[in-house]
């Protein structure tokens, strides 16, 4: 993801509130300075049985397998932290866009019409 108008001070302050929440489990998977206050980060866990982990695809019978990558509700926590410390940040996730107006906690489809898939149904949060 794409975060703008932010400080690297004001991108920690948001994870160590994630880390609240999710039992100190979230790590920078990728933390890159772009330009102009700029940052490109991606998120993930630190341990795949811990809170915020993400769910792989279901098929069949097969258990689920536990993602390293952090799902949907510690993007959405993180995102709705970072707006708190700072309304003016905007987030560029793919093509989606979340800033103070709006865009946060859209769920969408990540499987297929066959056997669909949400975002909020990645993971095991409640």
């Amino acid at each position: 993801m794409l975060i703008r108008n932010v400080t690297r001070e004001q991108l920690e302050q948001g994870l160590k509130l994630v880390n609240k929440k999710y039992d100190n489990n979230i790590i920078w998977n990728n933390f890159k300075y772009e330009y102009n206050n700029t940052f490109r980060v991606t998120l993930k866990c630190k341990d795949s049985k811990k809170a915020g982990h993400r769910l792989g695809f279901k098929y069949g019978d097969m258990k689920q397998k536990r993602l390293i990558s952090a799902c949907w509700h510690v993007h959405g926590d993180f995102f709705d932290y970072l707006l708190s410390i700072n309304p003016d940040v905007i987030i560029r996730v793919a093509t989606h866009t979340i800033d103070k107006n709006g865009g946060n906690w859209e769920d969408r489809n990540i499987g297929s019409i066959m056997q669909p898939m949400y975002y909020s149904e990645a993971c095991e949060c409640e």
